[in-house]
C-alpha cells in the first residue's frame, strides 16, 4: 500500500490518500490537485516532490 500527504510536499493542506499502485496514486493526486489546488497540470518540479513523498506502507 502506498500513501501520500500534501503536507509532505510543503502544501498547507490536510489531504491524505492511499493506493495500491503508483499509477493509481498519481491519478488520485492529479484529481486532488485539479479540484482543490486549481492546478490543471503538475509541473516537473512539483511532480518530482510528489513522487518523492509517496511512501510504501
Amino acid at each position: 500500500m502506498k500513501t501520500f500527504e500534501c503536507k509532505n510536499i510543503g502544501m498547507n493542506c490536510g489531504f491524505k490518500t492511499t493506493a495500491n499502485t503508483e499509477d493509481e496514486m498519481l491519478a488520485k493526486i492529479a484529481e486532488h490537485a485539479k479540484t482543490v489546488h486549481h492546478m490543471d497540470k503538475i509541473d516537473d518540479e512539483t511532480m518530482a516532490k510528489v513522487r518523492e513523498a509517496i511512501k510504501d506502507e
